[in-house]
């Protein structure tokens, strides 16, 4: 009878030692498996440090490439960020430590807001001023433009002055003369009766003109191209002409007719075509032909 109640107690205690045992299995199964469960919560946790940093780190890239006078504290900041990028590569993950990245962290992320702000305003300001730059740029053209039309108008208005004071003959024209000894003058075109050769012309009414004495210098080209009368040389600037007489008048604002014998020699009135041309201070300002037969 007693050794059917020690059996018993053996069995109960045997039992209890096997659900201890199951007990002691499922806890450590299940603390396991929750330790699995941290260390993958935490690694990832990780990860998404690692990635928001890769972040930053990129974006102060950015901003550094721009080349502001920012420059130099944005790439402190990156390379604050590289260490502790480099740092976190190296951790075994722990709670304690990513409370400390998430720390460091959120102060990096206020740090950028405040450079960001900086840069903002940096750039706000640098349009403002390339706005004023461009619209001085525009008001500068827009007076040199005006300035240079200015000057253009004047230059044309003083070279119209020019051309209208300017003394332009008009009814310029040459022809052969018999001359008498009484001093009487026929027109002729037969060259071996011709004595002298005669250039008249009209200076029209003109009060923008200069008055007073002037000269025109007189050239006459025989068909056997010599310079007939004088042969002198004038030198005007950079060109010199040979002339065959000058005409001085005296000029007064009104029409004035002009007639004067050129002086030619006998021997160089041919048959032929002649040019005759009219120079004031080295500028022809009239030019004629004379046929004689």
């Amino acid at each position: 009878m007693g050794t059917q109640k020690d059996n018993r107690i053996l069995k109960i205690l045997l039992g209890l030692a096997v659900l201890l045992l199951i007990a002691v299995g499922t806890y450590a199964y299940k603390s396991h498996h929750n330790n699995e469960a941290i260390k993958d919560q935490l690694n990832l946790e990780k990860t998404e440090i690692e990635k928001a940093l890769n972040n930053l780190e990129a974006d102060y890239k950015i901003e550094i490439e721009k080349g502001t006078i920012l420059t130099e504290d944005l790439e402190t900041a990156r390379k604050r960020i590289t260490r502790l990028k480099d740092s976190v590569n190296l951790l075994e993950p722990n709670v304690a430590i990513l409370a400390r990245l998430r720390k460091e962290l959120v102060k990096i992320k206020d740090e950028r807001d405040v450079l960001t702000a900086r840069v903002y305003a940096l750039e706000q300001e640098n349009q403002k001023l390339a706005r004023v730059k461009d619209s001085t740029l525009q008001v500068l053209n827009e007076e040199i433009i005006a300035s240079t039309y200015k000057s253009t108008q004047i230059d044309h208005l003083n070279e119209n002055m020019a051309r209208a004071a300017a003394l332009l003959p008009t009814n310029f024209k040459a022809k052969g003369l018999i001359i008498r000894n009484s001093g009487k003058q026929i027109e002729n075109d037969r060259a071996r009766r011709v004595d002298d050769l005669q250039v008249c012309f009209t200076l029209p009414q003109n009060t923008l003109a200069t008055t007073g004495v002037q000269q025109f210098y007189l050239q006459v080209i025989n068909p056997d191209n010599n310079v007939m009368g004088l042969k002198k040389k004038q030198q005007f600037e950079d060109q010199e002409l040979t002339y065959s007489k000058v005409i001085s008048f005296n000029y007064k604002g009104q029409e004035l007719d002009i007639c004067e014998l050129v002086g030619a020699n006998e021997d160089n009135i041919i048959k032929g075509k002649y040019r005759v041309n009219l120079y004031n201070n080295g500028i022809r300002v009239s030019s004629s032909e004379l046929s004689l037969r």
